[in-house]
């Protein structure tokens, strides 16, 4: 099984992975804690009280690390799907630094077109996106996301 999702949140750390927690809807995040077995509330001397966010997204985290299963996976990529679509400045930086016209990062169709970029290209565009100061992780999983050959290479 391909675990390219898995692998992504896996190597991710822990603050990153807490913003792609934030930035899914509740009604996603509760049914994926749901299904991951990580429960909503705990006692507290004979008084329920929720789980902090924070705390059941590590839990989470560190389940997902661990992912085997082809829905496991699949999890980890609408994760990610979400999380990037928050990061609208980075994909507009990318797609305009590439001449891919888009709506302020958005395109209609699959970006295919990064798994054709050369080498040169790549190592090229990772240092646009760090000199616009995007973080190391952000670009690795967008462009990982993508499947954009000679990342590895390019953020050295």
């Amino acid at each position: 099984m391909p675990r390219q999702y898995i692998d992504l949140v896996a190597e991710m750390g822990g603050n990153t992975f807490q913003e792609i927690i934030k930035s899914s809807p509740r009604k996603i995040r509760e049914t994926l804690f749901g299904r991951m077995g990580i429960k909503a509330k705990k006692k507290k001397v004979g008084i329920r009280v929720h789980g902090r966010l924070e705390d059941r997204a590590e839990k989470l985290h560190l389940r997902l690390k661990d992912g085997t299963t082809d829905q496991e996976n699949e999890l980890c990529g609408e994760l990610l799907r979400n999380w990037l679509f928050t990061k609208r400045p980075l994909l507009k930086a990318t797609l305009d630094h590439l001449g891919i016209e888009n709506d302020n990062g958005l395109i209609e169709e699959d970006p295919e077109f990064f798994k054709a970029l050369e080498e040169d290209k790549v190592v090229d565009l990772v240092s646009h996106l760090r000199a616009k100061e995007f973080s190391n992780e952000e670009i690795k999983v967008y462009l990982t996301f993508v499947e954009t050959p000679f990342l590895e290479k390019a953020l050295g």
